[in-house]
Formats: C-alpha cells, sequence, structure tokens
C-alpha cells in the first residue's frame, strides 16, 4: 500500500481520503439544496468524472479535505471505490438532468438517495459496498450451474 501522503494509483486507498470525497459531495449537496441551486452540484459531479477517469490524485475534494481529518490505517479496495463513484455519478447526473426538465420530484428522490448514502458512508456503513456485494454473488449465482 502507499504512503498516506502519496496520491500516485494505488488498489487501496486510504480510508481518510475516501472520507474527504464522501465529504466533499455532502457539502455539495448541502449548499445546492440550502441555495435552491441545483448547478452546484455540477462541481460534485466534475470532481467525481475527473477521478473517474484520471484517479485519485486529481480529487479536489481528497486534495482540500483529506489534511483535515486524521490519517488512518485503514482502506478501502480500489474496485468498490470505483463502483461507488459510478453510483456517485449516476445520482448526480440524475438528479441534475430531472432538476433542468422540471422534475423536481425525481431531482428531489434522487439527490435525496445520493445524500443517504453518503452520510451513511460517513458513519461507517458503505451502501454502495453492500450493493456491489449482491451483485457480486447475484452473478455468481447465475454463472454457476
Amino acid at each position: 500500500m502507499a504512503s498516506n501522503s502519496s496520491f500516485d494509483c494505488v488498489d487501496e486507498v486510504p480510508l481518510h481520503w475516501v472520507r474527504a470525497n464522501q465529504l466533499g459531495i455532502l457539502l455539495c449537496v448541502i449548499a445546492a439544496v440550502a441555495a435552491q441551486l441545483p448547478w452546484i452540484l455540477l462541481v460534485a459531479l466534475a470532481v467525481q468524472l475527473m477521478t473517474r477517469w484520471l484517479g485519485i490524485k486529481y480529487n479536489v475534494f481528497v486534495r482540500l479535505f483529506a489534511p483535515l481529518l486524521p490519517a488512518s490505517l485503514k482502506s478501502e479496495s480500489r474496485e468498490l471505490l470505483r463502483f461507488n463513484n459510478l453510483l456517485a455519478i449516476l445520482f448526480l447526473c440524475v438528479t441534475l438532468i430531472a432538476a433542468a426538465l422540471g422534475w423536481t420530484v425525481l431531482a428531489y428522490v434522487s439527490l435525496a438517495m445520493l445524500t443517504v448514502a453518503v452520510v451513511l458512508a460517513l458513519c461507517g456503513f458503505c451502501l454502495g459496498c453492500f450493493m456491489y456485494f449482491q451483485w457480486k454473488q447475484f452473478r455468481r449465482r447465475r454463472l454457476t450451474p
């Protein structure tokens, strides 16, 4: 595992980096709802897309918030984080598209789902990890005769 201060491409990501990203998403959600400006969520979406394409070292939330959090020796699997990142991107896209089309209920439902997942993750329960595990189990049962 890479040291906690290195932003190199790694298979295991330190937990405080993960928490920093989650905190950044949550702060964007709070700001968007408080200001009634869903376009603030474009910041979170841009950060998640950059992370997806370029890696963790380009995550602005990690750069900003990780130094403020206590360093952790625990880590998360890069594979799980990529799945969670995809879920965040999907929720943010649905929210922004629904808001642009004036479908307020769908926008708020999607944003609420993202918010619940992020808050649960910050509290220690990774809903995305649970979903990923269930998906892998389903696929394995389906492929195993």
